[in-house]
């Protein structure tokens, strides 16, 4: 999708939240914030949100030297993820659909996201969880291929949700014969899942796989040859989040399932749906 009007104000937010834990004082963070808006410039018609996005966030990394900027609320979200995970499957399988819920409590925890949103995250989520209904509910096309499938794609997107998502795929693994790949970013964007974070919630080395994005989302121009054979041999691919799919979302895939929350109004309105909707819709 291409980014509107309205992205540079969140692309410019995304920069301002990322200086927060930078030691600085008000006139270095002043400079970093007039390169950053001097670079979208540089913007073009046409270019995804994501790409507009790595233009601010790369200048900022520039601009300070530091590689990750949300180090440390990176951590911050996984723990507090952590934290209640436990009770989230206990809630989980003792409902009638055990598997749905782990995947809307996935697709809720996209919630947590710095990029977008001044996020918190405490026991509220539990009771959002048992109210919250999927908008757009493609959750029974997903099973009955997911019956068939042997090799699983599933690209990760935010820290804090991906406790969520170890938990919903350790189900799946629990209920289909399939071998999974998780996708991470190959550098540090905002606060989107590397390898790094990755491993720190359990998931395996050799589940583990480097997309070659270094957006805040997937684009297939940037993909590396490991995401791109996994990509190939993949009977199911799980898109978590809104920057996969703003990069995804003109890929014309059956196999393909979008997991997110409408999280702004430009996805909302490409989606039909109301911002704060849950959403698990197959491609087609």
């Amino acid at each position: 999708m291409k980014a509107r009007a309205d992205c540079f104000p969140c692309v410019l937010t995304q920069v301002r939240r990322s200086l927060d834990e930078w030691q600085a004082n008000d006139e270095e963070k002043f400079e970093v914030m007039r390169q950053v808006s001097k670079s979208l410039e540089n913007a073009k018609f046409g270019m995804k949100p994501t790409e507009l996005s790595k233009l601010a966030n790369e200048t900022a990394k520039r601009a300070t030297g530091i590689e990750d900027l949300y180090e440390q609320r990176k951590k911050a979200l996984n723990e507090s993820a952590q934290a209640i995970i436990k009770d989230v499957v206990r809630a989980a399988e003792s409902s009638s659909n055990p598997l749905k819920v782990l995947a809307t409590a996935a697709i809720l925890g996209n919630h947590l996201d710095l990029g977008v949103n001044e996020v918190e995250l405490d026991s509220e989520f539990l009771e959002i969880l048992k109210e919250k209904k999927l908008k757009i509910d493609d959750f029974e096309v997903f099973f009955s291929k997911m019956k068939k499938a042997k090799n699983i794609l599933y690209i990760l997107d935010n820290t804090g949700e991906v406790v969520f998502d170890k938990a919903f795929s350790d189900k799946m693994k629990s209920i289909f014969d399939a071998s999974f790949k998780f996708a991470v970013r190959s550098a540090p964007i905002i606060n989107d899942v590397t390898e790094t974070e990755a491993l720190e919630v359990g998931f395996s080395k050799e589940e583990v796989i480097k997309s070659g994005s270094t957006l805040a989302g997937m684009d297939l121009k940037l993909a590396s040859d490991e995401f791109m054979k996994a990509w190939k041999e993949a009977d199911v691919i799980i898109s978590k989040g809104q920057g996969n799919f703003e990069g995804l979302d003109e890929v014309h895939d059956e196999r393909l399932f979008f997991f997110l929350e409408a999280k702004c109004p430009v996805i909302a309105k490409v989606l039909h749906v109301d911002v704060g909707d849950a959403v698990l819709a197959n491609w087609k």
